[in-house]
Formats: structure tokens, C-alpha cells, sequence
């Protein structure tokens, strides 16, 4: 008799995950199928951003029940997972929750966003005092600061490109984030968090560890820890850091 214990898993038998994310990136389907376990498949949809800002967030959001319901009726999917961080921490505290609810009765399908995401992930390894780096402009970082405090999170510091325009977002090199997220360091923060799903920065994720001396969180690690953890697969996934080591 075949031992079907030592077959390899199908896609999509382990968990189906449903992506919203906001055009023009393509950094988190990207980084999803480059570290996903074995038999996780991973379906997109997108949305359209219009700027940096409260207004562009504000409409981009307009676009989410479309997509969402795009996905739970086009696609067979497990969860899905709305990932965008500003998006989902734009109206703050306690708006990840209203949205997550508002989409599964929606669709009747699970759901979860990228700062709820990242709320699990810092209970999870204790980090309390954050160093943030963004791509944002000043009023989403003031938006930001405003929804990780009200959680119980301080942030001793946020910085970082202060763009306004959301096509700018994919053009920062690694290099440019990593130089922010050291110039952004101090020593009375216990984690740094490089904000923004449009970002291609999971390569820097265990070097900065190692140059700072601590947990390095980004939006789309998170996001695929929280997706897989709610799916209920438990997998300590190579290259991604403290978080999927210890979380």
C-alpha cells in the first residue's frame, strides 16, 4: 500500500489565501509565493490607490468590498487578507476589527488585515517599544503613531521617505530602507517595524536583525505569519527572522 504520508502536499490543500492589495505593487504576492509552505496556494486581487494620504487611503477602501467579494465568489479561498497597513490602521484604533468584521459577514469568509497582523506579532515576541520606518507621507505617519499607540504600542520613533505619491512606493530599494531603519535606531526600542505592504524588503529582514540586535517586523511578514497562524499551520519558515522562530 502507498504511504501517502510521504506525498508531496497539493497547492491549496493546506489553505487557500485570498490577497487585496493596492495597486500598482506587487511586492506581497511576490513575497507570499516566495515563502509560503508547501501546499498554501495564494490568489490576488487588487485595488486602486490613489496617493499617501487620508483621502487616497480613504478611497482606495471604497474599492474593498468588491474585491473581497471578487474573491470569495471567484475563487474558493480559506482567508483572506487585506494587505494593506495603512489601509486597515487608517481609521484607528479598533478599525483592523470593524473591517475584518464587516467583510466576513460580507462574504462569509475569514478575514484578517495586515495591522492586525502585526498587533498579533508584536504580542507575540513582547515588543512594546517600536522604531518605525515607512515609505508614508508626514499625516500617514501621524496616522500610524496615533492607531500603534492607542494599541499599547510606543513608538519611540517613525521616519522614513515621505512620499506622496503611491508609485513611488515600489521604486525604494532595499538598500534605501535599510539605510532608514539604521539611521531610525535606538536603544530604547526592543523591535523595529518597516511599514507598507508595497515595499520589497523581506531580504533585509535577518541581516537587520543582526545589525541591530533585535526583532526586525515588515508588514508583509507579518501579514503572511498572521495569515498562516489563522489558518492553523504552525510552520517555522527560513529567511523571515525572530517572528517566525518564535511566534
Amino acid at each position: 500500500m502507498l504511504d501517502q504520508s510521504s506525498l508531496p502536499y497539493v497547492d491549496g490543500q493546506r489553505g487557500r489565501i485570498g490577497l487585496i492589495t493596492p495597486a500598482p505593487g506587487s511586492s506581497t504576492e511576490q513575497e507570499f509565493n516566495r515563502y509560503k509552505p508547501e501546499g498554501v496556494a495564494v490568489l490576488t486581487t487588487r485595488v486602486p490607490l490613489f496617493g499617501i494620504s487620508r483621502e487616497g487611503l480613504q478611497q482606495m477602501n471604497r474599492y474593498v468590498d468588491d474585491a473581497a467579494l471578487m474573491l470569495a465568489k471567484s475563487s474558493i479561498v480559506d482567508l483572506i487578507l487585506f494587505s494593506c497597513t495603512a489601509g486597515s490602521f487608517l481609521g484607528g484604533k479598533g478599525f483592523d476589527q470593524e473591517l475584518t468584521r464587516h467583510l466576513e459577514q460580507l462574504t462569509g469568509v475569514r478575514v484578517t488585515t495586515t495591522s492586525t497582523c502585526v498587533l498579533r506579532a508584536l504580542k507575540a515576541l513582547g515588543l512594546r517599544r517600536l522604531n518605525v520606518v515607512t515609505p508614508y507621507s508626514a499625516q500617514v505617519n501621524a496616522l500610524e503613531r496615533r492607531f500603534l499607540e492607542a494599541c499599547g504600542i510606543t513608538v519611540v520613533h517613525i521616519t522614513g521617505a515621505l512620499l506622496e505619491r503611491s508609485q513611488d512606493t515600489p521604486k525604494l530599494t532595499a538598500e534605501t530602507m535599510r539605510r532608514f531603519a539604521l539611521d531610525a535606531d535606538t536603544p530604547d526600542a526592543d523591535g523595529m517595524f518597516i511599514s507598507c505592504t508595497g515595499l520589497h524588503v523581506d531580504g533585509l529582514i535577518e541581516p537587520l536583525e543582526h545589525e541591530l540586535g533585535k526583532p526586525v517586523l515588515t508588514s508583509n511578514q507579518c501579514g503572511l505569519w498572521g495569515s498562516l497562524r489563522a489558518l492553523g499551520i504552525p510552520d517555522q519558515l527560513p529567511g523571515l527572522g525572530t517572528l517566525f522562530q518564535r511566534g
